[in-house]
């Protein structure tokens, strides 16, 4: 016993060793993973108890103090703090009770290790909080800390895997209200200020920590005894009106659905919601205190079917949020995917019961598999697990892989475990973490235990591996029949693929089709049981709609799909249909006008909504970058005149509000733009379809660059006719870019080399695409050099997505090669260039690199031989 005793404490002092090491962690910006790690395994037991001071001015100082509350396991390093703001605004140190004798380097507080007990510290901090994060506006303010944002505010440990009680104090306008994560404990009034006081938290990582204050009006409704308030600015009080059952009714639909789920009551004190006005995503999980954009929550009344599902699926996914994400944390923000794919995943889920005459398999199709595609066609793709050494680049890991295809693949792995088992490992999971971190590894491990399938492999390939498969079909013939059917896989690169996933290959024929299943986790695979099937019309690979990849179709599968899609009647394979032509568009199989033309002869013969709107996205971005302006001259009247007539035959508001954006954006004519005029002027109407303030706005800024010499009384008339005053303000910021005036849409553009005058990071994407609208190319392209200039400084100044929508949008009226030229320059002339913005480039570039390959892109799609014949094309 004795011995064995020794034993475990040489362990423990190994143990203990390894993270009291003297050899002293270095300091560098950022927050650094082998930084990270030491304190993460040195404190424990992390309290915040944070005061803000917030003045009414936007421009005036807030004043805060922070006592940080830990227990600490070793003295040997000096310990750093966050703090990504000047030294001079750190205006006073206390720890342990005496004054310290810190060092300020590199965005860190430094406390010297002479300073620090083993066991209980304190630390007080007087600072003046930075203002980068804290979105402030003249008569409001809101918090974004993810995913290290925390520390351009206040000194803190700002990694997700040290998780703190967060007690918050809030000084503010009398005229203010203040929402934080927990429940308010009390609040006094004097003189002229506010003092909120809010309970101490559950354990919350820095990201999520967060408060808004500022004029809001409130709401509140009781579900199961428990009290929800929503938080808004709304003016519209009719839109309010139309839009707060329904935001409850979402929201309480959600909650009940996953605590059924998950086997968990909702784990947090409160759940409020606050409706910010041009808030830069679509929603942010903060708990208790979750943001919203107030555009994707309150709808016009004629809002598209796409519109309401997407409202419906971002409630769900910030309510999943609180479980996957808030309660269970990933432990690093290479693994952020982790928390974005329960919540899309389970969204999805959720959604379902509110819209039953939805097909529900399409509309997961028609939610991702474009999304995830338009990165993983590109030369920079990336994994959905990420290598990330400092938090610092934190944000260029979130994209469409993360937010797509991760829900893709996990429902992958749902069909490999089984629905029961899946859920059953979930609430292990979280059960086990909960208020804690924990890793994708940790949940395969969980699942692997209930399944014979060997999880760790197949999550190599799909999780770890970036890019999709190229999948082709290799068939002989004689006589009308198969005697010969092989599937291939290749990488981007035609080497051997080994992607490992369930094949359904629709043969199709006019009248009829029929499904082959089969497993493919090889570069290529014989398909036996086709042998002896009649010779089909058209061949879809991917016929359930759950495999992943590029299938490349063979000329007579092309052919009818662009002459014939309508008499596909599966829904769902008529949209798979549609995805994989436009994919093959975008691989340079099939051309533009074609397939333009091929939308517009199917669209009066579509009845689904989903597909008619994924239809209708898919023309607007083939007119404007893969046709030609000559391409559009000659077909673009005749596009205007079927959509104008469609729109006014069609009865369903839905469909014709996605019929009218669609003809609204494309509308080049004379005759048509005069006549939208007119609809704006509310001279003329379309066939019951009337404009609502969001929609009339929109419609005169897309008129001021199609009619430059209306754009002054476009631009100054809307501006007038806006009653919301945050509307009104955004209408004024974006106002010079759609100026006839060349000059002053550049002066705009210089202005925004400036990182203030970025700060409402939607108002500034909302310019940026004006300026590169596909009507402006030539003067784009002058552009384009500085915005790829800017692309590191917006990394360090902007949000998450900032970096990647700059690009995007900076791109988004380009096609020419001149474009992939200047991008090829720009990679060229910087060797070094960080990685991940460099992929970020490639992906938002992808099209207009592809200029120069032009040709080069070779038939290598399924192949029909006869007898004799072994490369003869289908048909």
């Amino acid at each position: 016993m004795k011995t064995a005793q020794t034993f475990l404490v040489l362990i423990a002092l190994l143990v203990s060793l390894c993270h009291t090491s003297t050899k002293q962690i270095s300091i560098e910006a950022g927050v650094a993973k082998t930084m990270a790690e030491y304190r993460k395994a040195n404190i424990s037991n992390l309290k915040y108890q944070l005061n803000f001071d917030i003045p009414e001015a936007r421009k005036e100082a807030i004043s805060g103090t922070n006592k940080i509350s830990f227990d600490l396991l070793s003295t040997n390093q000096d310990l750093q703090i966050d703090f990504r703001e000047n030294a001079d605004l750190i205006r006073k140190v206390v720890c342990n009770g005496k004054s310290s004798n810190y060092l300020f380097e590199l965005e860190h507080l430094i406390i010297p290790k002479g300073e620090l007990a083993e066991g209980k510290n304190e630390i007080d901090i007087e600072f003046t909080a930075g203002n980068s994060s804290l979105n402030r506006n003249d008569e409001f303010l809101d918090t974004l800390f993810v995913p290290d944002r925390a520390r351009t505010a206040f000194p803190c440990f700002d990694q997700p895997d040290l998780k703190a009680a967060f007690q918050l104090n809030l000084t503010v306008p009398k005229n203010w209200k203040a929402i934080a994560n927990g429940k308010l404990d009390s609040k006094k009034e004097e003189g002229e200020q506010s003092h909120y006081s809010f309970l101490t938290t559950k354990a919350l990582p820095t990201y999520l920590f967060s408060f808004v204050a500022g004029k809001f009006e409130a709401i509140t409704r009781e579900h199961k005894g428990r009290k929800h308030t929503m938080y808004h600015r709304e003016t519209d009080l009719k839109k309010l009106a139309d839009n707060t059952d329904e935001i409850f009714r979402l929201l309480f639909q959600s909650l009940d659905w996953l605590e059924e789920y998950t086997d968990i009551p909702y784990p947090f004190a409160k759940y409020d919601i606050v409706v910010i006005p041009s808030f830069q995503y679509g929603g942010m999980e903060h708990t208790g205190a979750t943001l919203y954009n107030a555009s994707k929550l309150f709808l016009d009344k004629n809002a598209t079917n796409k519109s309401t599902l997407y409202r419906a699926n971002l409630i769900a996914h910030e309510t999943a949020h609180m479980w996957f994400g808030d309660l269970v944390t990933m432990k690093w923000f290479d693994q952020v995917w982790l928390k974005e794919v329960f919540a899309n995943f389970l969204a999805d889920k959720i959604t379902n019961p509110s819209f039953p005459d939805m097909n529900h398999k399409l509309k997961f199709q028609m939610a991702h598999f474009p999304s995830s595609y338009s990165v993983d066609r590109t030369s920079g793709a990336n994994p959905i697990n990420q290598v990330l050494p400092n938090l610092k680049d934190a944000g260029s890991v979130y994209g469409s892989i993360i937010y797509h295809k991760s829900p893709i693949v996990m429902d992958m792995l749902e069909r490999i475990t089984g629905e029961e088992a899946l859920q059953k490992g979930l609430q292990t999971y979280l059960k086990n973490y909960s208020y804690d971190n924990a890793t994708w590894e940790d949940l395969i491990a969980i699942l692997d235990a209930s399944t014979t399938s060997n999880l760790k492999q197949w999550s190599k390939v799909w999780v770890n591996k970036a890019g999709r498969p190229t999948l082709s079909t290799d068939i002989t013939t004689e006589n009308d029949q198969i005697t010969d059917f092989t599937i291939i896989q290749t990488d981007a690169k035609g080497n051997p693929g080994d992607w490992n996933q369930d094949l359904n290959i629709l043969l199709g024929y006019e009248k009829t089709s029929e499904v082959l299943s089969v497993k493919f986790d090889q570069p290529q695979l014989v398909i036996s049981k086709a042998k002896g099937k009649r010779t089909p019309d058209y061949i879809i690979p991917n016929g359930k709609g759950n495999a992943y990849g590029f299938f490349k179709l063979d000329a007579k599968t092309k052919l009818f799909l662009l002459e014939n899609m309508h008499k596909i009647k599966d829904d769902l394979v008529r949209g798979v249909a549609w995805i994989n032509l436009y994919e093959n568009l975008c691989e340079g199989e099939v051309n533009g006008k074609e397939f333009v033309l091929a939308v517009e002869k199917q669209l009066p013969k579509e009845k689904s909504t989903l597909i008619l709107e994924r239809m209708l996205s898919y023309m607007q971005s083939v007119y404007w970058l893969h046709l030609s302006a000559e391409e559009r001259l000659q077909i673009g009247k005749h596009l205007e005149d079927s959509l104008w007539i469609q729109l006014n035959a069609e009865k369903d508001m839905s469909k014709k509000s996605s019929l009218y954006s669609t003809l609204s954006s494309i509308a080049e004519s004379k005759s048509r733009l005069e006549q939208l005029f007119a609809v704006w002027k509310e001279e003329i109407a379309i066939g019951g379809f009337s404009l609502s303030e969001t929609k009339a706005t929109a419609l005169a800024c897309n008129l001021a660059i199609k009619m430059p010499e209306k754009s002054d009384e476009l631009v100054a008339v809307q501006t007038e006719r806006i009653e919301n005053p945050n509307r009104k303000k955004r209408m004024q910021f974006v106002a010079p870019a759609l100026s006839a005036d060349r000059q002053i849409r550049a002066e705009f553009f210089a202005n925004l080399h400036k990182a203030e005058n970025r700060e409402i990071e939607r108002w500034v994407l909302d310019g940026l695409g004006y300026l590169n609208h596909p009507l402006r190319e030539k003067e784009a392209l002058t552009y384009l050099p500085q915005a790829l200039e800017l692309l590191q400084e917006i990394q360090i100044t902007g949000d998450i997505f900032f970096p990647y929508n700059w690009l995007s949008t900076s791109y988004s009226g380009l096609q020419s090669k001149e474009a992939g030229d200047i991008t090829r320059q720009f990679l060229a002339e910087r060797p070094d260039y960080p990685e991940n913005l460099k992929l970020k480039i490639l992906q938002a570039s992808d099209l207009v690199l592809r200029k120069e390959q032009g040709s080069s892109f070779k038939e290598q799609g399924v192949r029909i031989k006869g007898k004799g014949e072994r490369r003869k094309e289908q048909g």
